[in-house]
């Protein structure tokens, strides 16, 4: 009998503290502390955020256009065809019709010979595009790969060099990534470029360069 009561006294005693709980709620004052501090949560993360995918952006098209290019070598090689690829020059994005948003660019112009429609149309289709946040230079106007998959560059040269940075809506000086390529095997290398360059949203999205130094990429 005691054993019931003590049970009965306790379920009574915990279910008032349950209402006591439940009745009690936050103040506006409380209310307002908390939405302040996750306003000020918010404005710190949101740059480094913005930041992070700009990089991811940059990373993804430095992998899609080394992918091409072994795609381009291999296939050449497997054919015994050519191709001749040639940098695109233009300064922003076009907008599209329906979004109003800036779409992405092919990087590159390319043209084969010696393969059959299939297979000159499966390389010219996977050409990477430049997202609107995204620049490419590239220190010649036109190299080609041969039937042998080799790297050929017009004028006797012997490097490839192609740098891709960021066009945020900040301005700022960064150093940008590069990528380069030794004729006539076609090496392909990674690395920063060590000048810094300005990073803006105005920047142009391809162009030559024919100023950019390969000693200046230094791989990674």
């Amino acid at each position: 009998m005691k054993v019931f009561i003590d049970l009965k006294m306790y379920n009574l005693i915990f279910k008032s503290y349950l209402r006591k709980i439940n009745n009690k709620g936050f103040t506006i004052v409380e209310l307002m502390i908390v939405i302040a501090i996750v306003g000020i949560l918010a404005s710190i993360a949101a740059p480094s955020a913005l930041k992070w995918v700009d990089r991811e952006k940059q990373n993804s098209y430095i992998r899609e256009l080394i992918s091409y290019l072994e795609l381009v070598k291999k296939e050449t090689r497997r054919w015994n065809g050519s191709c001749s690829i040639q940098t695109r020059t233009f300064s922003s994005n076009p907008l599209d019709p329906f979004t109003r948003n800036k779409t992405p660019v092919n990087g590159f112009t390319v043209t084969c010979n010696g393969m059959d429609k299939s297979n000159k149309k499966s390389i010219i289709n996977r050409v990477p595009k430049i997202d609107p946040r995204v620049f490419q230079e590239v220190n010649q106007r036109i190299f080609n790969f041969t039937p042998k998959g080799h790297l050929s560059i017009p004028g006797n040269q012997d490097k490839l060099l192609i740098i891709v940075g960021g066009r945020p809506d900040s301005d700022s000086y960064q150093k940008p990534k590069c990528i380069l390529l030794e004729a006539p095997i076609g090496m392909i290398n990674t690395g920063i470029y060590q000048n810094n360059m300005r990073f803006y949203s105005g920047r142009f999205g391809s162009r030559q360069n024919s100023g950019l130094r390969d000693q200046t990429c230094l791989k990674l």
